[in-house]
C-alpha cells in the first residue's frame, strides 16, 4: 500500500508527459517514468528543474515517505514508498534489484548512518545529486541531465529494467 500523498503525485507525473515527450512505444517504461517525474517536478513547464522547485518536490517527497510522521524515514518506510517503479520491477521480475537499489540509496542519504533517513540528511544528499547531475555547473537540470546524471534516477531505472541509457 502507498501513501496517499505518493499516489498524487504518481497521478500528476503521469498526466503531465505530453507533446513534448517520444512517442511512448519508442521509450522504454523506465525512461517514460523518469520522464514523468522530471516534468512533474518542472511546475513551470520551463524545460529545466531549478533549485526552489527540486527543493519543494523533495520536501513534498519526504513528506510522503515518512508515514509515521516522526520527522525521519527508516529504511522501511523507504521500501514502501512507492512512485510507480514497484509494479514495474514485479512485472519485470527485478523487485529484489530495486530494492536492493533502494536500499543502497537509502544508506548514503542516510549520513550518520544510524538507519533514520532526517529531512536535513535527505536535503543534502539531494542538493549533492543535483549538482553532480547539473553537467554544465548552470543550476538546472534539464531533462537530459536529469535522465543522464540523476543519481537516484539511473540506480531505479537499472535495477527496474537494467538500462544503460
Amino acid at each position: 500500500m502507498t501513501h496517499p500523498l505518493s499516489t498524487l503525485l504518481l497521478a500528476a507525473c503521469i498526466t503531465t508527459v505530453g507533446a513534448n515527450a517520444a512517442p511512448a512505444d519508442q521509450l522504454t517504461e523506465g525512461k517514460q517514468l523518469a520522464i514523468a517525474t522530471f516534468k512533474s517536478i518542472d511546475e513551470n513547464e520551463r524545460g529545466y528543474i531549478d533549485m526552489g522547485e527540486y527543493n519543494a518536490f523533495g520536501d513534498n517527497i519526504f513528506i510522503s515517505m515518512d508515514a509515521d510522521d516522526n520527522g525521519k524515514v527508516d529504511v522501511d518506510e523507504f521500501l514502501f514508498w512507492d512512485f510507480g517503479w514497484q509494479p514495474l520491477a514485479e512485472e519485470r521480475g527485478s523487485k529484489a534489484a530495486l530494492e536492493t537499489a533502494m536500499r543502497i540509496v537509502h544508506a548514503f542519504w542516510d549520513r550518520n548512518g544510524d538507519g533514520q533517513l532526517t529531512r536535513s540528511e535527505q536535503r543534502s544528499s539531494s542538493l549533492y545529486d543535483f549538482q553532480r547531475a547539473d553537467l554544465n555547473s548552470d543550476a538546472v537540470l534539464t531533462q537530459a541531465e536529469f535522465l543522464s546524471g540523476f543519481t537516484v534516477m539511473k540506480a531505479i531505472r537499472a535495477a527496474v529494467a537494467q538500462e544503460t541509457k
